[in-house]
């Protein structure tokens, strides 16, 4: 083998060792630090439809904590920490408490109720059920002081005669068969953002959900691989409708996320005057 033969042959073996490396490091970076910390991402809401004193009003919302897959206990308190951080005035989960890999332990339960009754939100707390939520997450939620979306839509006063309306999946069609048109800014709360379809004629401001994950994977093209249904970004508009896909705290069947940390939504709606 010539001298120059070689040297090619070391430039080749030197970049698959960095290759081997690169990828090693991303996948040590996916399952053990893509996976921690919680970060949150405020957007502002511009709307006419809510009273003056309700401006700067925080809305937050968490989704898909997945509660035995990479989220356990202590991530759990961090996540309250984090949530109380903000002040909100209302907190609503999207769906997904605890991971259907997961088998709940009586002390989980008790562990898990305790901290989730520790959110403060003085004009409420609320949820809406993903498709791996069981009767005992239900209860979980129930006994923390949350109230089912899905069972009654909610009318949120703050010191004024001018409600937001907040709706899930199962009372949205009920509300406005009694209630077709009314001024009153109003949020539907989702588990999967795919269902929005079925409401995208309603007189709708926001819509809220999660579900996705993000992907896990966040980049581009792979990502949109790993999404079912057709709304894959953070955020967008669907008719008159503000769309929010959160990608949520915990993971789904493999416990990684790449360039894609835990994440809650901070919604701060500020009234405008057209």
């Amino acid at each position: 083998m010539t001298k120059e033969k070689q040297e090619k042959k070391k430039k080749k073996l030197k970049w698959q060792v960095k290759l081997i490396l690169i990828i090693l490091l991303i996948i040590l970076y996916a399952f053990f630090i893509g996976t921690k910390g919680i970060f949150v991402k405020e957007y502002k809401i511009k709307t006419k439809k809510i009273d003056a004193t309700m401006h700067g009003l925080k809305v937050l919302q968490f989704s898909d904590l997945h509660y035995g897959s990479s989220v356990n206990d202590k991530m759990v308190i961090e996540l309250i920490n984090k949530i109380n951080e903000t002040k909100p005035d209302i907190v609503i989960f999207t769906g997904d408490l605890v991971d259907k890999r997961h088998k709940l332990t009586e002390e989980e339960k008790e562990s898990l109720t305790k901290n989730l009754s520790k959110i403060k939100a003085e004009l409420g707390k609320y949820y809406v059920t993903g498709n791996e939520d069981t009767e005992q997450a239900t209860s979980i939620l129930n006994l923390s002081g949350f109230m089912n979306l899905n069972s009654k839509e909610q009318l949120v006063y703050s010191f004024s005669s001018t409600p937001i309306i907040l709706l899930g999946k199962d009372t949205i069609e009920s509300y406005f068969d009694l209630n077709n048109e009314t001024p009153f800014f109003k949020i539907l709360a989702l588990h999967n953002p795919t269902d929005i379809k079925k409401y995208k004629d309603y007189d709708l401001d926001m819509a809220i959900s999660g579900h996705t994950l993000n992907g896990l994977i966040n980049i581009p093209k792979i990502k949109d691989l790993l999404i079912d249904g057709d709304y894959k970004k953070s955020y967008q508009k669907i008719n008159n409708i503000k769309l929010f896909v959160n990608p949520g705290i915990g993971t789904s069947k493999i416990n990684a996320r790449l360039f894609n940390h835990p994440m809650i939504y901070l919604y701060r709606l500020n009234k405008t005057s057209v």
